[in-house]
């Protein structure tokens, strides 16, 4: 009996003494494992904020190099084009811009009235290739139909050209300039509407038409 006794006692020493053992290493591997994920996430903010800081510093550096590299192109280009074109304002060789004032807001042109081409320029025209054109195909309508002529002398103190309307399509067409004072250009005047002259009225009605659409 006493026996059994004993050997039931070294069973439970036995057991108890696994099982310490078993929670002391569990714990001792907690311990380590703790450790171990502290000092990696210790490192790892400072490895992200300095590879963040490299990257900022670097785009900074790119973006004032672009910065000072555009400033620098503008100031070259900029420079010259208004140095010269303030020279320019008083050299009269310069090519003259222009910008048309015809035709004004509700303008009505009706054909075989003669309607005054006005314009604004930034110096004296002395000749102007012209032509008128088809809006919607973008045609040009010969000088004899059209009424206007290719070449046309600008008298100095006129700065206008005078235009009877010839017997043209009713429709939708606009003035276009390939030339001022012999030199290159492409200028266009607003559309407008050529309209064809009410049938059956006398000449004095006629050119009352003309008159109330701004044209003689």
């Amino acid at each position: 009996m006493r026996g059994l006794k004993r050997i039931t006692l070294v069973i439970f020493i036995l057991i108890g003494s696994v099982s310490l053992f078993g929670y002391w290493s569990f714990d001792q591997f907690n311990q380590a494992f703790d450790n171990l994920s502290a000092a990696y996430l210790a490192d790892a903010p400072l490895t992200y904020s300095s590879i963040r800081e490299r990257r900022v510093a670097s785009s900074s550096l790119e973006t004032i190099e672009e910065l000072a590299t555009s400033t620098d192109s503008e100031l070259a280009s900029t420079s010259p084009e208004t140095s010269t074109k303030a020279a320019a304002s008083t050299d009269p060789t310069d090519p003259v811009e222009l910008s048309f004032t015809f035709p004004e807001k509700d303008t009505e042109v009706y054909i075989g009235c003669t309607y005054p081409i006005s314009w604004q320029s930034s110096g004296t025209v002395s000749s102007l290739e012209t032509a008128l054109v088809d809006a919607g195909t973008r045609e040009p309508v010969g000088p004899k139909t059209s009424g206007i002529s290719k070449e046309n002398i600008i008298a100095k103190d006129l700065q206008k050209l005078e235009w009877k309307v010839g017997y043209v399509w009713p429709g939708a067409y606009y003035i276009k300039i390939s030339k001022i004072n012999a030199e290159e250009a492409e200028i266009r005047s607003k559309i407008f509407i050529v309209n064809k002259t009410p049938e059956n009225i006398s000449a004095d009605e006629q050119k009352n038409t003309c008159k109330e659409s701004g044209g003689i």
